[in-house]
């Protein structure tokens, strides 16, 4: 008797395997599950890239296959906002930069919507960005997050912000205090809002959106910047259509496909003063942008509807109370309008001309690589010779080392941080010598890795490089 129960119990426990098997093969009569039928059902459905981006923003496409971005958004543990950005576009190579892995395509099958048109070329998962990652975690040993002092660095320095621009609006405002106020707006945009929104401080999605939150204490747009860094510039880095950061003109000539216009031969002449007006970008561009709902006010960079709500509104709550504190109250307060206007645009041009002049060191050097073949649709088609590691690597340079790494939050590690963007920035100095190794045995002819010794070398270079850009191009 006991025989035949064992023997009952381990037939009942293989036609439960069985079944399981049978179920997940979605063949037919032998689908037991109403979600199995939905799966294979979603497998057999095509998309064509701009059915997706027209008429179905609540999805995104991953390699091949297409996933309900509206329905997972919720559930994914980085946060729902990164996915809503990309609602409607292809988020494979996002995917991979982020997470530093293959999609885990198995384990989303309750997603799945389908997959894209044979007529389609599905943008594919980098094999030595996939190669360069295994070595980078396993030298953090998965810590890529970031450490206690990165997170007591950012409370001091919010801390001393709000101190400082408390004391100038209620007791007394100086240029002085005012000119260090704006670097301070500038330290907590590189040190906290930055990887934050990249998803890099902590690894809960929440406290990096709360985090985040201080790219509006400063007087952008949380939406705005993540739809510029995240969804566009990163990914898109060094295109000459798609990368927002390469479109310079009519202001400046940045890529020899620009257009010229006569002033450009003056560019590396008005550069810096130019950049100290950057801030009027994020304090009212930005706004305009968030309430109008279109990103630099072109097609192209269309922001994706599954993100309006609810981030649309709380970014623009966020934007008027940032304009009650740095506009309204400060001239409540002041005895002399214009004199207060002016330390108040101190404060502006000392935070947006910091932040404006160490990105654009970045991405304008002698020797920085453009291309075309990324698309608004989210697709990227890269030349034979080239790849997303080789592509952001020529498109990027690094200055300096450790002390300039502390105060600008890794900035001055771009190469670094654009391949690995969710790598917290106090680990950029420990990876960029393997990163720096594998760039080179790949050879020079493939890849560059620029990195100058100091900020006079990097600025030499950019100059060196406007003036080339300046000279007006021969007609054919």
């Amino acid at each position: 008797l006991n025989f035949c129960r064992q023997s009952f119990l381990w037939c009942k426990i293989a036609l439960i395997v069985a079944k399981e098997k049978i179920t997940r093969m979605c063949k037919g009569p032998q689908i037991t599950k109403a979600f199995s039928k939905a799966v294979c059902d979603a497998a057999e459905r095509e998309y064509t890239r701009e059915e997706i981006r027209s008429k179905h923003p609540e999805f995104l496409i991953v390699e091949n296959k297409i996933y309900n971005a509206d329905k997972f958004r919720w559930e994914h543990p980085g946060g729902a906002v990164f996915v809503s950005m990309f609602g409607g576009r292809d988020a494979t190579l996002a995917f991979q930069s982020y997470h530093m892995r293959e999609f885990p395509h198995s384990e989303m099958e309750k997603y799945l919507e389908g997959s894209l048109a044979a007529s389609e070329q599905p943008v594919k998962m980098d094999k030595e960005h996939l190669e360069l990652s295994k070595k980078v975690k396993s030298v953090l040993k998965q810590k890529t997050f970031a450490p206690f002092s990165q997170l007591l660095k950012a409370f001091i320095l919010f801390t001393v912000a709000v101190t400082v621009e408390a004391y100038a609006l209620f007791y007394q405002r100086t240029f002085i205090n005012s000119a260090f106020l704006g670097l301070l707006f500038a330290w907590i945009g590189l040190n906290i809002q930055h990887d934050a929104n990249h998803g890099a401080m902590f690894k809960n999605g929440k406290l990096n959106a709360l985090c985040g939150l201080a790219q509006a204490w400063i007087g952008g747009s949380q939406l705005m910047w993540l739809q510029e860094h995240v969804v566009l510039h990163h990914l898109h880095t060094g295109d000459e259509n798609m990368d927002p950061d390469a479109q310079l003109a009519p202001a400046m000539r940045g890529h020899k496909n620009s257009p010229w216009y006569p002033w450009m031969i003056l560019q590396k002449f008005y550069l810096l003063p130019m950049e100290l007006a950057y801030a009027l970008v994020p304090f009212f561009v930005a706004f305009a942008e968030t309430l109008t709902w279109s990103h630099k006010f072109e097609q192209k960079y269309q922001i994706s509807p599954l993100a309006k709500y609810p981030w649309r509104l709380a970014s623009l709550s966020a934007h008027l109370f940032f304009y009650l504190r740095f506009f309204i109250l400060p001239f409540v307060f002041a005895e002399n309008i214009l004199y207060e206007a002016a330390k108040v645009a101190t404060t502006a041009a000392v935070g947006g001309g910091y932040l404006a002049f160490f990105f654009f060191l970045s991405h304008n050097f002698d020797g920085v690589h453009f291309l075309q073949g990324s698309y608004p649709n989210g697709s990227v088609s890269y030349p034979e010779n080239s790849s997303f590691l080789i592509q952001q690597i020529n498109s990027s340079s690094n200055v300096g080392g450790k002390i300039l790494c502390f105060f600008n939050g890794g900035l001055n590690y771009q190469i670094e941080h654009h391949l690995f963007p969710r790598i917290a920035h106090s680990h950029y100095p420990t990876i960029a010598p393997i990163v720096r190794d594998f760039a080179l045995n790949k050879g020079p002819e493939l890849i560059r890795y620029t990195h100058f010794p100091t900020i006079l070398d990097n600025l030499s270079s950019v100059f060196s490089y406007l003036d080339k850009m300046s000279v007006k191009p021969h007609s054919d």
